[in-house]
């Protein structure tokens, strides 16, 4: 009878509001989340009237996420078991398609912004639709996806990102202020759920077939900027931003690891919006977390806005004080009162540098006594002190002045050995942060090839180079691919290269394999007059050539493809390998 009563209250809709709060309140004291705000808003350069800033924030930032994001990020992937060597390439190959068609790379420069800011840049995983994939609304004409994201009435969108795509995984952003894990959670993998926050529209909810119960569904919010939570913006846009054509509801999407579903539920909604089996949950909840500065204790990391706002504001102080004494230390003139005309003030206080003033210095004849120049200074000490805070700024974010974008101080000559001692210790933390992030993301592409292998039944179309070194097109399923691999991910350093530079590697790299036997040089001259410009087609200079495989019309199935390269089609209990039996990875 205890663990009936348990499991009710577990399932029941008031334990889940209990645990959202809960999870608010945890974020708002022990991260510090009402202090966000005040972090963007000197991120976005809105500061208080009659303040004169430098943007330390600001600067930091836009120097700090160019050198930890990848700018064309690439995996590459490698079968752990012998026999998997094709299905290695195929992966790979959809890997790094994926990257660039689901936008990945402007999701992950966001999170380092979302961590810069706040400390944590969650971002979310999903399949087929930013609201949640549902396998009971599969199109019968369209494999692998729903239409869910169309009304039914006249198949208008009621998604709207261009990122979520129909029949694909997908990775999203998650604003730090809408993510919310248990109390307590200490580290992201011990979180036993998490809850993401969404704004949508009312009508968008009724219309969308994976929802339920929305016949009383009110929706209290007029801007999807508003919320009710502790710390929310409710009273500050309100009144501001209104969209009045709009009634929009503030829901909550909790992703459960202990009973495998997901819920979705408002707050002032007596019944659950949804409450389905949760098939994004693969290897763990369909979530990964960022982060850069970790906290002994608690998940909600330290931002590194906070690790500065004290210099900021010092820095500030420093140069409103310095504008005030510039503006003290304008030329003041005092005259005795008749013995300047209104003309002859004019002509002295205007710029003419030839101007010249008659007056009467009457009977002593000493003209000093007749007009009085006082002009004040800028004490020398602020200007020290502006430089003692990019000091201190420089050491707690562990940048040098060459990694700001600044020479450093002239102090005699330096041997490059000496510069490279330098460059190597200022790149440690940086460093440090590279490997973070490629840790990152080979998580997230981890379980995207998850939720591939398990939701792809129909054949896709790729092209891969084979062993030989030529181009193929195959037909391929998730099961057929599937396997246990090895994500690499270099985090090299970010350094800026231009057109000119690559043409160079290129060369270079060529006049190389020229050297080695076996390489094929009409793929590397291919792949180099691509590059050339508009004016060169390679399609025409390298026309393709003939037989199954060397077309997307003629691409062949993945296990013909196997037996032609020498694949080994051994029989096993993995259905990638050609197995009758029901194991895998």
């Amino acid at each position: 009878m205890v663990e009936q009563e348990n499991k009710l209250k577990y399932d029941s809709l008031e334990y889940w509001k209990g645990e959202i709060k809960a999870g608010i309140k945890y974020r708002t004291i022990y991260g510090k989340s009402r202090d966000w705000n005040t972090y963007k808003m000197m991120y976005r350069g809105l500061w208080n009237k009659g303040v004169v800033p430098v943007n330390i924030v600001y600067a930091l930032g836009r120097s700090l996420i160019p050198q930890v994001y990848f700018r064309n990020p690439r995996v590459a992937v490698k079968p752990r078991k012998p026999g998997y060597a094709i299905h290695a390439r195929v992966v790979e190959r959809l890997d790094n398609y994926l990257i660039n068609e689901t936008g990945l790379k402007n999701q992950l420069k966001s999170g380092v912004l979302d961590c810069y800011l706040c400390g944590r840049g969650p971002g979310i995983l999903g399949y087929d639709s930013e609201y949640g994939f549902n396998p009971s609304f599969l199109s019968t004409d369209y494999p692998d996806l729903t239409l869910t994201q169309f009304n039914e009435d006249k198949g208008h969108k009621i998604e709207y990102s261009d990122n979520v795509k129909p029949g694909f995984p997908w990775y999203m952003r998650c604003n730090p202020m809408d993510f919310i894990v248990p109390w307590g959670t200490g580290r992201w993998e011990e979180a036993p759920w998490f809850a993401i926050r969404k704004m949508r529209p009312l009508r968008d909810i009724k219309e969308d077939p994976k929802y339920i119960n929305t016949n009383d569904l009110k929706a209290p919010f007029k801007s999807r900027l508003e919320t009710n939570e502790e710390g929310g913006t409710t009273a500050q846009i309100r009144g501001q931003e209104d969209d009045s054509q709009n009634e929009w509801a503030e829901m909550f999407e909790i992703h459960d690891k202990r009973s495998g579903l997901v819920f979705v539920i408002t707050l002032d909604h007596a019944k659950f919006l949804r409450k389905d089996e949760d098939l994004i949950q693969v290897e763990g909840l369909g979530a990964e977390v960022l982060g850069f500065n970790e906290d002994p204790d608690y998940f909600w990391w330290s931002p590194d806005c906070r690790m500065v706002e004290t210099q900021q504001r010092e820095m500030n102080d420093i140069r409103s004080m310095a504008s005030k004494h510039r503006k003290l230390a304008v030329l003041k003139v005092l005259y005795d009162k008749g013995m300047l005309e209104k003309g002859a003030l004019t002509k002295l206080l205007d710029g003419d540098p030839k101007a010249a003033v008659e007056i009467d210095a009457g009977p002593n004849g000493d003209i000093r006594k007749a007009v009085a120049l006082f002009q004040s200074h800028v004490p020398p000490d602020l200007a020290s002190a502006a430089r003692e805070v990019r000091e201190d700024v420089r050491e707690i974010i562990g940048f040098s002045r060459n990694q700001m974008g600044s020479f450093e101080e002239s102090s005699g000559r330096r041997t490059a050995h000496e510069a490279e001692i330098v460059r190597a210790a200022s790149m440690i933390r940086i460093d440090e942060r590279r490997d973070i992030m490629a840790d990152h993301l080979e998580k997230v592409i981890r379980k995207m090839n998850q939720i591939i292998f398990k939701n792809w039944s129909a054949e896709r179309i790729i092209d891969i180079i084979g062993q030989d070194g030529a181009k193929y097109w195959i037909r391929f399923t998730g099961q057929e691919i599937k396997g246990e691999f090895a994500y690499g991910i270099n985090p090299e350093e970010s350094i800026p290269e231009d057109r000119r530079t690559r043409k160079a590697e290129a060369v270079e790299f060529m006049q190389i394999a020229t050297t080695v036997p076996g390489v094929d040089m009409k793929y590397l001259l291919e792949s180099y007059a691509s590059n050339l410009g508009e004016w060169l087609d390679p399609q025409m200079l390298f026309p393709q050539s003939e037989g199954a495989g060397r077309s997307p019309e003629k691409a062949m199935q993945f296990n013909d493809f196997m037996r032609q390269q020498g694949g080994q089609g051994m029989q096993s209990n993995y259905p990638a390998l050609g197995g009758t039996g029901q194991g895998g990875f």
